[in-house]
């Protein structure tokens, strides 16, 4: 059975918004990445959590949501250096990080 193939990110028929997030990052340093991808490899203690510092499971379960969703979510920004993350995991990652919720939805909390 064929099944229907999905059309491109920001192609005429799909939803998502055209953002352009911002290169600068906490602390004055730039990145080509994904903020979302930037703070996990930067803040993050994988894969275990011997230093105290909170791991990839803690993000999720402060985001609410399952480790797979995380999971599709770091494979779509490695995709798109530019995805827009759901407007409330947004908020909740920013202060999850500490960090301010521009940095993930420009068009929908101001420029960084």
């Amino acid at each position: 059975m064929a099944t229907k193939k999905k059309p491109p990110a920001r192609q005429p028929g799909t939803r998502l918004v055209d953002i352009k997030l911002t290169r600068e990052m906490p602390g004055g340093k730039k990145t080509t990445a994904h903020p979302l991808l930037w703070l996990i490899k930067d803040r993050l203690d994988e894969p275990y959590n011997e230093s105290g510092k909170p791991n990839k499971s803690d993000l999720a379960r402060a985001l609410g949501v399952r480790t797979q969703s995380l999971y599709k979510w770091e494979r779509l920004c490695k995709a798109d250096r530019n995805f827009p993350l759901p407007i409330l995991r947004a908020k909740q990652a920013a202060e999850f990080f500490g960090v301010k919720p521009s940095l993930f939805r420009p068009d929908i909390f101001g420029a960084a």
